[in-house]
């Protein structure tokens, strides 16, 4: 998977995550990468909130699995655009417990970056 086949690839594994987009009226966005990561998070609280742990977990996995991308412009896909979208969810503390082990490193960062405990976010954190 490269930068550009990201939203391609999340649709062809969330089918009903395209759909909802529809409903939603935001197929004039679909170029974005940034917006697509905060609409698929509202997607995944919405499957959690109705009990859907298959996709709800299915979307952590993929968060993942960009995560663990050779590439660095995905990995801060992964970061900026998906988990930053999480900071207004009130079950934080689910969301920790469910995160893939290099997802929740990532979160563990933005949030020393929310407290303001570091200046930026950085590669170096996993170096």
């Amino acid at each position: 998977m490269n930068y550009e086949t990201v939203n391609e690839k999340l649709f062809a594994e969330f089918p009903s995550f395209l759909l909802v987009l529809k409903e939603w009226d935001a197929l004039e966005d679909l170029d974005s990468q940034y917006y697509i990561a905060g609409r698929f998070v509202d997607f995944l609280k919405l499957a959690y909130k109705k009990g859907d742990r298959n996709t709800y977990e299915r979307g952590l996995d993929f968060i993942e699995k960009l995560h663990l991308s050779d590439c660095l412009i995905i990995g801060e896909l992964a970061t900026v655009g998906y988990l930053e979208s999480f900071p207004d969810w009130d079950k934080k503390d689910v969301l920790i417990n469910d995160l893939g082990e290099v997802s929740k490193k990532w979160w563990l960062e933005l949030n020393r970056f929310w407290e303001e405990r570091i200046a930026f976010i950085s590669q170096s954190f996993f170096d």
